[in-house]
């Protein structure tokens, strides 16, 4: 679904990344494996250009059809999905956000295997889309970080995001990190 852009190749000349369109990627699932059964919970989407300026926002609650796994760590229950739509509902939405855009993640992979999952099951081929993994990236920078979890670059960066694990909150914070992150692996200078 997605074609991996490599990081330690760039993206072309800083003019070419600053009007490139980006799709910021959040998932919230059941659990881990979309093999196993898991589902998306929540989506989030920051549609936006290299330079960072954000074109447009989405983000909506599904319905897993089944538990909402790990309430725990996403804070979603059973209750806040009762009335949401199922991806199935939202997959040509999805589609059209994700559409002529490099699809960003953070642990692109991750997402990457849930989406695959969802638009299979919705009846839909899943979009080839160019990717990048903003974890992969900040691995091919070369930043002295004890690890690549999103938290963990956001505060090498001074980043802060109060509502970890909400997928706008965290599509929003990996949005304002992927320019830090370009500029870092010396792909651009935005």
């Amino acid at each position: 679904m997605f074609a991996y852009a490599d990081p330690t190749r760039g993206l072309g000349l800083p003019a070419e990344v600053a009007c490139t369109e980006f799709a910021v990627v959040d998932l919230e699932t059941t659990g881990f494996s979309p093999a196993r059964g898991d589902r998306i919970v929540e989506i989030g989407v920051v549609r936006m250009l290299g330079t960072g300026e954000v074109l447009r926002e989405w983000t909506t609650l599904l319905d897993p059809g089944r538990s909402v796994g790990a309430g725990h760590v996403h804070r979603i229950t059973a209750a806040d999905v009762a009335d949401a739509p199922r991806f199935a509902q939202v997959a040509t939405e999805v589609a059209a956000l994700l559409a002529g855009a490099v699809v960003v993640a953070h642990n692109a992979s991750f997402e990457q295997r849930f989406l695959e999952a969802e638009f299979v099951a919705a009846g839909m081929t899943p979009p080839t889309l160019p990717a990048l993994c903003t974890m992969k990236l900040a691995k091919a920078s070369g930043l002295p970080l004890s690890d690549h979890k999103l938290g963990t670059c956001c505060a090498h960066f001074g980043l802060t995001f109060a509502d970890a694990h909400a997928a706008l909150a965290d599509a929003r914070v990996t949005a304002r990190l992927l320019p830090l992150l370009l500029a870092s692996a010396g792909t651009s200078r935005l």
